[in-house]
């Protein structure tokens, strides 16, 4: 275990003996997972720093229309959501799912965590960067995820709107109001949209070229 803990982000610049010695004096566990096994359960409450010693592991969230989506993968020797493992509010916003068979998870308890970063600046440094490093990382993840998920919105409202053939009227107000959105974001995505060929805009009309796509893409069969 010691060896793949000396990549493990957390314990960079730690040789194998020093990580040996900070270990010994906490309490941790290990467990072993398969493939598509639930590792940790959405508002799980937090109490454990999670490290994968083998194989990865996925986060994923459940979409306004219940689909799945996968928010996040990763793999040994990562951190599963350290940021949540102090504050006020140290539950899992997501679901920890193993992506193969014998994967490992190792479990820091989060007192024993803190006593490391008490006996070990560079643990605690490493602890701060980290979290520094996945706020970033997330916050553009989650605009991504956004800008998707509006593309998807519009998509559906062009298809409920197109129920006598593939012309919707180029109502930009009512459209807007009804996808409670920005006339610029609306623009934005209907221009988006087109580009990829699946509508065509004028003035006074938008049609759709591509009725399949934007279908597939609101999950319509």
């Amino acid at each position: 275990m010691f060896p793949i803990l000396t990549e493990s982000p957390l314990f960079r610049g730690l040789d194998q003996q020093t990580i040996n010695s900070l270990l010994e004096r906490v309490s941790y566990t290990t467990a072993v997972f398969n493939h598509d096994d639930c590792i940790a359960k959405r508002d799980m409450a937090y109490s454990g720093l999670m490290i994968i010693l083998k194989g990865s592991a996925r986060g994923e969230v459940v979409d306004a229309a219940g689909r799945r989506r996968i928010i996040d993968n990763i793999s040994a020797p990562q951190l599963i959501a350290p940021a949540f493992l102090f504050g006020g509010y140290n539950r899992l916003p997501i679901d920890v799912i193993a992506n193969e068979d014998d994967t490992e998870i190792m479990t820091l308890h989060r007192g024993g965590l803190f006593e490391i970063m008490q006996d070990n600046t560079i643990v605690l440094s490493n602890f701060i960067d980290i979290i520094s490093n996945r706020a970033n990382y997330f916050s553009r993840k989650i605009y991504t995820l956004s800008v998707l998920m509006l593309t998807e919105k519009v998509a559906a409202l062009l298809l409920s709107l197109a129920t006598d053939g593939d012309t919707v009227p180029m109502q930009v107000d009512k459209m807007t109001d009804e996808l409670n959105i920005t006339r610029n974001a609306l623009e934005q995505t209907l221009t988006e949209l087109a580009k990829r060929g699946y509508i065509e805009l004028s003035e006074t009309q938008i049609v759709l070229r591509n009725r399949k796509a934007l279908e597939t893409m609101v999950g319509q069969q």
